[in-house]
């Protein structure tokens, strides 16, 4: 993330403020939590929390200038990080919400009940969460959260979440498309690409996917033409099926 070293007139930065905020969760247990996959068509949403020692950096080695936003990080990167992370860390906690669960309970009660039971089983003094999303904090732990916008980009522990979340989660829809390889989960991992919406069109949906979520989906002008086009295919397979009889 690009940021500002101009200071206003009367006013500190956010490049500023991160210092201070940093080092008052730093010098204690600090966890950072994040989640993937909550835009994604199918699949659950994964969560994860994290506790990193003060010298991670030393321990992950050459793999340390890939500990930033899970995005970010090349697939064969994020996995080898995932797994040091896990070694290394002072805690980890994974939670997962399934389809079944964001069907009948919507995505935003996902996204706050995931965080909701990380915030419950790790004890922390400062709990960092990546964005806006403040989750209902038990055991009266409310006054130790912090959201901050991209927080996985500037917080170690936040990125950490999120790189074992994301590894997780992308393990998870490769195996599922073993089961379901006509949306392309292996590479897409549930978002909703031409291949995915294509193979939603030729084939319908299955029970990994969120049905508020594909439905919106299949009326957006891209996955109309992206209808035509699996139309067209499955009348090329037919045809050639045919031809081969």
């Amino acid at each position: 993330m690009a940021m500002e070293h101009r200071a206003t007139s009367g006013r500190r930065t956010r490049q500023q403020a991160l210092p201070e905020f940093v080092g008052a969760v730093g010098v204690r247990k600090c966890c950072g939590l994040d989640e993937v996959g909550r835009g994604a068509l199918a699949g659950p949403l994964v969560a994860a929390a994290a506790i990193l020692p003060d010298d991670i950096r030393e321990r992950l080695g050459p793999l340390a200038r890939f500990l930033r936003d899970s995005k970010s990080v090349p697939r064969a990167r994020r996995a080898d990080l995932a797994q040091a992370l896990r070694a290394h860390a002072l805690a980890v906690e994974l939670v997962v919400i399934s389809v079944a669960e964001i069907n009948a309970h919507g995505i935003g009660w996902a996204n706050r009940d995931a965080f909701r039971r990380l915030i419950a089983a790790i004890d922390a003094d400062e709990y960092v969460v990546d964005g806006r999303v403040r989750p209902p904090a038990p055991f009266g732990r409310a006054h130790r959260v912090r959201c901050l916008v991209r927080a996985d980009t500037l917080i170690p522990a936040v990125s950490a979440a999120s790189l074992i979340a994301k590894d997780y989660r992308d393990r998870l829809m490769t195996e599922l498309h073993a089961r379901h390889p006509v949306f392309g989960w292996h590479t897409n991992v549930g978002y909703g690409t031409p291949e995915h919406l294509n193979g939603l069109r030729a084939y319908g949906a299955c029970a990994e996917h969120r049905t508020v979520f594909v439905r919106t989906a299949l009326g957006s002008p891209q996955a109309k033409t992206g209808a035509r086009e699996g139309i067209h295919r499955r009348l090329a397979d037919v045809a050639l099926s045919l031809g081969e009889e």
